[in-house]
């Protein structure tokens, strides 16, 4: 594999290839993997370059007019913490990273499958259901998994036989609120979330090349719109080149995608697969906020029962972290959203673990009180690493708190979207207008699940929790969300045209060899964090190219 920049390529430059993809991120980079060898020229087109700069992050403001940047109320912080606390200032629907690796530079690495219920047609969620089932994604999710370093694709109770020490039961009504694991994909060695730009430096065959600090300006169809030809790529120094292939593949996310095919109307006045008004329609995220707190005095009892565990598949330890969801019977009688709930353990500043880590981090001023600190844990470090190691459970931590987070799907609405700004970028392209929109149901959702809760806990002998004064008020209106950067369904996938943008194989309507991947092609985007659903579609989307393209 070779990189080019763009910024040392001479003006007029034409680049060809048999496959270009946009967006050298999870979606890009793991569809070049998979072709990874074969006889198919790959081209990935990357608006930043390897390292992280600044200037290129420019590129991602968008002109925002939605929640909850209009609300009232004050938005949450995303939860970010420890190095990353300070992405929690970046602007709603910014936080992308332009470069090689895209956004697992700074994810944290949460994965959970989608469950059966999303797929589903609800008749209580108008516009809902995919054009395929959960089960035709069981070998694509297991590529997926592997690909992220995760255990198995097992999300529910069932997992609870896999698990070296499983939660006891504490008799919860599955009725009404269920069991539900997330787990972390890491590195294969060390703590760090895996970084997909390790995945691009693994990419050494002579197939793919990288080209750097290229921003798609322009998507480049025949005369009569059906097929797509090219595209005009440029740099913030001025450099400009074309790159001609048969086939296309967006993977820049769910604000991007749409924008891109919105800012194409050279050829498509309305813009490219927008002829029924779809493209940049029924934006998603992940509406966020917290439920639920527990103090001092109670926490410890409810830690117990929510927090990490651990099982061996392939010879190496993985943990999930156990919360809870609304149950699929539940959401049907009462016309609710999917959404979940996971404890969010707030450390004390004496930690022991917590002081470990600084420790050994070189701080020399407060090195011996650290020390000092660690020594001190209850039961002795020995004990907690007999827990974490032997037991496969989370440390024992020193908290201040317990808080429950949850967060939600959302009722697809064609009101909340993406469209073209009269503002411009740098290049001199439309920035994205986001109108995000938070609906009573999604707040009506994540409202239940806390009363639900809190009358699970009482009736099982757990710990109250203190409910947060909206939920008590129903003050719906002013519930804090916030987005989880998490942009999805603003280029669905669906059999018909009129209110969808690609087809089950993720191909543009009526636009030859263009093919959209990544989030935006969701029809719903469920509660879990998206990455191993993206992974697994964009693997499904790599067997239908090997099909065509080589057979």
């Amino acid at each position: 594999m070779s990189t080019l920049n763009l910024r040392n390529v001479p003006l007029g430059t034409q680049l060809d290839a048999d496959l270009a993809l946009v967006g050298a991120g999870p979606t890009g980079l793991a569809l070049a993997r998979e072709f990874s060898g074969t006889r198919l020229r790959i081209l990935l087109v990357e608006s930043g370059g390897v390292d992280f700069d600044p200037e290129v992050q420019t590129l991602n403001r968008v002109e925002n007019i939605g929640d909850p940047n209009a609300r009232d109320a004050m938005p949450l912080q995303r939860g970010y913490t420890g190095d990353l606390a300070w992405l929690n200032d970046i602007p709603a629907f910014e936080l992308r990273n332009r470069m090689v690796g895209g956004s697992t530079h700074t994810w944290v690495g949460k994965c959970a499958a989608f469950d059966d219920i999303d797929f589903d047609a609800r008749k209580w969620v108008p516009d809902s259901g995919w054009p395929l089932q959960r089960r035709d994604l069981t070998d694509a999710l297991d590529r997926a998994a592997a690909l992220l370093n995760l255990g198995p694709n097992i999300y529910d109770r069932a997992l609870y036989h896999r698990l070296v020490s499983p939660p006891a039961d504490i008799d919860l009504n599955d009725d009404l609120v269920r069991t539900f694991f997330w787990q972390f994909s890491h590195r294969i060695k060390g703590s760090e979330p895996l970084r997909f730009a390790d995945i691009a430096r693994g990419l050494t065959a002579g197939n793919i090349d990288i080209l750097t600090h290229a921003t798609v300006t322009r998507i480049g169809l025949s005369e009569n719109g059906r097929r797509v030809e090219a595209l005009d790529v440029k740099s913030l120094s001025g450099a400009k080149a074309v790159i001609r292939a048969p086939v296309i593949v967006l993977c820049g996310g769910g604000i991007e995608n749409a924008r891109m095919l919105l800012a194409s109307r050279d050829v498509a006045a309305k813009g490219i697969g927008n002829d029924h008004d779809c493209v940049g329609r029924y934006l998603a995220d992940h509406p966020r906020t917290v439920i639920a707190r527990f103090g001092k005095e109670t926490l410890q009892d409810v830690v117990e029962h929510f927090g990490f565990y651990g099982l061996s598949h392939n010879h190496r330890t993985h943990f999930y972290l156990r919360g809870l969801a609304l149950s699929p019977r539940l959401q049907a009688r009462e016309g609710l959203l999917n959404c979940a709930t996971y404890p969010v353990q707030v450390l004390a500043p004496n930690d022991p673990w917590l002081a470990l880590k600084r420790f050994y981090s070189g701080n020399r001023r407060f090195r011996l009180d650290d020390l000092r600190t660690a020594l001190a844990a209850p039961g002795g470090l020995a004990a907690g690493l007999h827990r974490r190691l032997i037991m496969k459970r989370g440390l024992p931590r020193q908290l201040t708190e317990l808080r429950f987070d949850a967060m939600a799907e959302q009722r697809p609405n064609r009101d909340s979207r993406v469209t073209l700004s009269s503002l411009r970028d740098q290049l001199g392209i439309p920035l994205a207008r986001v109108d995000w929109k938070i609906g009573w149901a999604e707040t009506a959702s994540v409202a239940r699940l806390a009363e639900l809760i809190s009358a699970e806990f009482w009736r099982v002998g757990l710990p109250q929790p203190k409910l947060e004064p909206w939920v008590l008020d129903e003050d719906f209106r002013n519930a804090p969300f916030s987005d989880m950067a998490h942009p999805a369904c603003t280029t669905r996938m669906g059999d018909d045209p009129a209110t969808s943008v690609v087809d089950r194989n993720a191909r543009v309507h009526g636009v030859e060899g263009l093919y959209v991947a990544g989030s935006s092609v969701f029809p719903t985007a469920g509660h879990a964090n998206p990455t191993l659903m993206i992974i697994a579609m964009t693997l499904r989307l790599a067997d239908h190219l090997k099909t065509r393209l080589l057979a």
